[in-house]
């Protein structure tokens, strides 16, 4: 028969370990949120700004002529 007392402190054991998870966890997560708090978009980038050629449209090149 399993003693008591040990179950007891495996119970306790099991339980400390759950509680300071679950407390790492929420601090974790709230201090992540304090981290990254959304601000303003930064501005420019690391690619210059080109403007883009117009596209040809390919019905340009040929031309319909009615006589």
């Amino acid at each position: 028969m399993i003693n008591m007392q040990l179950l007891d402190g495996v119970l306790v054991a099991v339980a400390v370990l759950m509680g300071v998870a679950i407390a790492l966890s929420v601090a974790l997560l709230l201090a992540a949120g304090s981290v990254s708090k959304p601000g303003p978009a930064p501005q420019g980038g690391i690619r210059p700004y080109v403007p883009q050629r117009p596209q040809s449209d390919t019905d340009d090149d040929r031309v319909l002529v009615l006589h």
